[in-house]
């Protein structure tokens, strides 16, 4: 026998079969008409046999349902086996807004009215295995509970895990206070976003840099009272000045991969999206470092309930913006500033020479400072007045000349003292790090391969490295990468000199020791994969100039192998974006962002997408790529000999991705620019459709969005749902602005005037209905369907409606009369209509497959 017999009505014919699917993906066996009942078998008889070959029927709860007389008997054959429910061979499921009575009253039922489609998936496949449903863990305490810190696992004793977040610096300095305030506002529930600015309006310093706000978010993060507050994880994610939108999409891909997901996102708003909906269900703190504007936090502005968010800046518009609170982190106090000091010095606090307290106040209090001029007292206790008359004869005025917008001083003082009290060897070593890209840690060995020309071998590479991090030059993290800070970053881009020839002296090094000096694309190809090299090489090509051999590299199939197989899509993809005019650079992204959700999980098959979609090309350097994928190598694979998949710049633009469930309705705004999607997950999306990206979310029906219409102005919307409403939406501000409601029953189709004063919807409940949408009311209703209104449409006169029905007819309408005008009946039910600039034209769609040209006479 089979397990489940479904039992329907016509008008629940889809919610029929997505049960019966999800039955079935599950395991279980189903019989359902609209798949089972072959072309010439006799109904009735088909019915008695599905009622008796299966253990339990499913009865498909709705008003229709209920009101129909030839779905009696299937629930009842059921209830006969089973009249006291001990088997559960009937189940009755709610799908629609009713109420069973009778028979069927006492039966407790599936409730799937109003969910959304996963938790609807997941009510149905729990309740039906019949089973006592005992949760395996202790449900929430029902009673008062505490809102001030998000709340933790079921075993409060989870210690959330550290995702990329730095150790303390040699010599940390405790800041009680400070750390107390900050664990206040990132554990307390009223808000989300907490910003350290480093501003402090004592000293009227916006922004400070080396204010140590980076080094006390790492403190904050492994504090145990946090870190049990968050278990499921701290994660650090460095932003910087300046930062692309590639890099951010990179770290969107690189966060949701940490998570458990593996999408390649082609816009910050889809990976918003994706972020919130991984986010959702966690307990997370989400820390940002170095942020400069409000966007790029905003890329990350996805948090789940339980969640928080910690950013560090100099931009206190960074923080309000995200509606987030501020802690203005002040500067070290004297006592802290000397203990600081004498830290790094080697010196117990009361043994600081007199010379201490002018050093603490030419370094402004600053930590970096301090921790860089204690570092190069160290060991030398007859150098203290050396270092303070260099402090205070430092040149100031080529300071302020090579940093003219920074209020910085006392810091580039302190940079400058130190990076002079080098040996010259070491200073133009130091400065080689104005080569590398900002908030990038460098492997050790990156360095070395780099130095070996200029004379220094391993051990010397290594002595260099350790002298910069024990000066406080430099930090080094856990895996032995190397940091500046962002202000010492950018002290030795402006004294490197020439930063192209630096670039290009880059590019020599690595040629010479791992390639015999070869500098063709294909020999790039063969370079090491040593956590950078892969990574980063396309950007040196073109900041040193070298723009025809990069163009070359991104044609070449084994540079693009190697690449993915070093890194992942999202870095591929990162590297065409150096060519934005480039046309052919443009198709070959386009190819893998096309593959992304095939190469993102094997990478094996990027020769076999590369040809399946771009083999029909005609450009020569396209041809060269396809002829080196072509030569993929010895292993096993897949050749398209056509190209036969989707090709990059088809009439298919872009897809766009975001919605929880089916889309079930979409609308265009008047000038082409914006669209506006509604979805089973009771949400609609309003896009950018030039670029793509998802402009904002409009939540608030309580069912699927069936239906969707845009004013002729592009200003709102007016959306029709399975919630038996309408909403109409201002689309600029993302706001509901009125709910309509009269039907009964699902609404099923919207259009709007072309005054965009009134919506004509049709509804499940057989009826049509005029609004006045400035008003909010409802002006007249129209009857004559017999079946479920599927399709509305509205003539370019506003004078008439067209509107098609299960009942296989489609009507039109005199608006102002409340009248139909005239009918036509198909041969099935109609499913879509259309009415023509002339106002006469009308095209139907029909169940059967037919399109009807239609035309209105003697109006």
């Amino acid at each position: 026998m089979k397990d489940f017999f479904i039992s329907y009505t016509k008008a629940d014919k889809e919610w029929a079969e997505w049960i019966a699917w999800h039955l079935e993906e599950r395991g279980y066996s189903t019989v359902i008409q609209v798949w089972d009942f072959r072309p010439g078998s006799n109904f009735v008889l088909e019915m008695d046999k599905a009622s008796r070959e299966t253990e339990r029927t499913i009865a498909v709860l709705s008003t229709n349902y209920l009101e129909a007389l030839y779905t009696q008997p299937e629930w009842a054959a059921a209830f006969k086996k089973d009249p006291k429910g001990e088997k559960g061979a009937l189940l009755p499921v709610r799908v629609r807004e009713c109420k069973p009575e009778g028979l069927l009253g006492p039966i407790v039922y599936i409730d799937l009215f109003g969910l959304d489609e996963e938790t609807a998936r997941e009510e149905l496949l729990v309740k039906v295995k019949h089973e006592r449903p005992r949760p395996k863990e202790a449900p929430d305490f029902p009673g008062i509970k505490s809102h001030s810190i998000p709340k933790p696992e079921r075993f409060p004793g989870k210690i959330g895990r550290l995702v990329n977040v730095p150790e303390p610096p040699p010599n940390f300095l405790p800041r009680d206070e400070e750390m107390k305030g900050i664990k206040e506002l990132v554990l307390s529930g009223d808000k989300k976003t907490t910003g350290i600015t480093g501003v402090s309006k004592k000293v009227g310093v916006q922004g400070m840099g080396g204010i140590g706000k980076s080094v006390l978010a790492a403190a904050v993060a492994q504090d145990q009272d946090v870190r049990l507050a968050f278990p499921d994880g701290i994660f650090w994610l460095s932003i910087g000045r300046d930062i692309r939108e590639a890099d951010l999409l990179k770290i969107q891909s690189k966060l949701a991969e940490t998570l458990g997901d593996g999408s390649i996102f082609e816009s910050l708003n889809e990976g918003r999206e994706k972020l919130r909906e991984l986010l959702a269900e966690k307990t997370c703190l989400l820390i940002l470092d170095d942020v400069w504007i409000a966007r790029d936090a905003g890329a990350f502005d996805s948090l789940g309930p339980d969640c928080r968010m910690l950013i560090t800046t100099r931009n206190v518009d960074a923080i309000t913006d995200l509606g987030g609170v501020e802690y203005a982190l002040g500067l070290l106090d004297e006592p802290k500033a000397r203990k600081l000091l004498a830290d790094w010095a080697g010196l117990a606090v009361d043994s600081l020479p007199p010379e201490a307290d002018e050093i603490v106040q030419e370094c402004g209090r600053l930590p970096l400072a301090l921790a860089m001029t204690g570092a190069m007292l160290r060991g030398k206790p007859d150098r203290w007045r050396n270092v303070l008359h260099k402090l205070q004869k430092a040149d100031l005025d080529k300071i302020k000349r090579d940093f003219p917008h920074y209020p910085y001083h006392d810091l580039l003082k302190a940079i400058q003292v130190s990076v002079d009290d080098l040996d010259p060897d070491l200073q133009a070593r130091y400065l080689d790090f104005a080569v590398f890209p900002e908030d990038t840690p460098i492997p050790e060995s990156v360095l070395q391969t780099f130095w070996e020309p200029e004379g220094l071998d391993e051990d010397e590479s290594q002595d260099a490295v350790d002298l910069f991090v024990a000066r406080s030059l430099a930090r080094r993290s856990d895996d032995g990468r190397l940091s500046l800070h962002d202000l010492q970053f950018d002290y030795v881009r402006k004294q490197a000199g020439d930063l192209k020839a630096l670039h290009d002296r880059l590019l020599e090094s690595y040629s010479g020791k791992y390639l015999n000096n070869k500098r063709s694309p294909n020999a790039w190809a063969f370079g090491p994969n040593d956590g950078y090299f892969f990574q980063h090489l396309v950007r040196h090509l073109k900041e040193a100039g070298r723009e025809d051999e990069l163009r070359a590299l991104l044609f070449d199939f084994n540079w693009m192998r190697a690449k993915l197989a070093a890194t992942d899509v999202p870095s591929l993809l990162a590297d065409y974006d150096l060519l934005p005019e480039d046309s052919d650079a443009g198709l070959v992204r386009d190819a893998i962002l096309l593959s992304s959700h095939v190469i993102s999980v094997d990478k094996a098959q990027l020769a076999s997408q590369i040809l399946g979609r771009l083999m029909a090309h005609p450009s020569p350097l396209i041809q060269a790529l396809i002829d080196g994928a072509r030569e993929k190598g010895d292993e096993p694979w897949i050749r398209p000999l056509t190209a036969s998949l989707m090709p990059p710049g088809t009439p298919l633009l872009r897809t766009l991705k975001g919605h929880a469930g089916w889309v079930r309705a979409v609308a265009v705004s008047p000038d082409g620019r914006r669209a506006v999607s509604g979805s089973g997950d009771s949400t609609l999306k309003v896009w950018d459709l030039e670029r793509g990206e998802e402009i904002r979310t409009l939540k608030g029906h309580a069912g699927w969005v069936r239906a969707v219409a845009v004013s002729p102005d592009g200003r709102r919307a007016v959306s029709g749902s399975y919630d038996n409403t309408l909403k109409v939406w201002d689309l600029e501000r993302g706001e509901e602005i009125r709910t309509l409601k009269g039907h009964a029953y699902s609404v099923n189709a919207v259009a709007v005037s072309p005054d965009g004063r009134r919506a004509v919807s049709g509804s499940g409940d057989k009826t049509l209905k005029v609004w006045d949408l400035e008003r909010g009311e409802e002006i007249r209703t129209l009857k004559g369907h017999a079946g479920w209104v599927n399709a509305v449409a509205v003539s370019p006169d506003g004078r008439r409606a067209v509107s098609g029905s299960y009942d296989n007819t489609l009507k039109v309408w005199d608006l102002e009369r409340g009248v139909v005008v005239a009918a036509f009946t198909g041969d099935g039910s109609i499913l879509c209509c259309a009415v023509g600039p002339d106002g006469v034209t009308i095209v139907a769609g029909e169940s059967s497959g037919r399109v009807h040209l239609l035309r209105l006479e003697n109006v």
